[in-house]
C-alpha cells in the first residue's frame, strides 16, 4: 500500500482547518461548557493525526530499507537542490 504524500498533505490541511474550526467553537461555547468537554475534539483530532503520520512513517521506513541506495542518492540530490537554490538567494 503506497501512501501518496499529496493525500496526506491534503488530510492533514483539512485537519488543520478542522481544529481552527474546534477551537474558535469552543472558545464561543467556553463560558457555557467546562473547559475539559471543548478539548474532547480536539483530542480525538490530535489523535487521528498521530495515527497518520505514525502510518506515513511505517510506510516511508518500510521504503527506505527496501532501496537504500536509492534513499541516500535521493536525499543527497535534494540537499544539493535546496543547497543550490538557497545559495542564489
Amino acid at each position: 500500500m503506497a501512501i501518496d504524500p499529496v493525500i496526506i498533505r491534503n488530510e492533514l490541511d483539512v485537519l488543520g482547518q478542522e481544529l481552527r474550526q474546534l477551537l474558535r467553537d469552543a472558545g464561543a461555547r467556553h463560558a457555557d461548557s467546562n473547559a475539559q468537554t471543548s478539548s474532547e475534539p480536539v483530542a480525538a483530532a490530535i489523535d487521528v493525526l498521530s495515527a497518520a503520520l505514525n502510518e506515513a512513517d511505517v510506510e516511508v521506513e518500510r521504503r527506505i530499507r527496501a532501496r537504500p541506495i536509492i534513499a541516500t542518492a535521493a536525499a543527497f540530490a535534494i540537499g544539493m537542490t535546496v543547497g543550490l537554490l538557497l545559495r542564489r538567494s
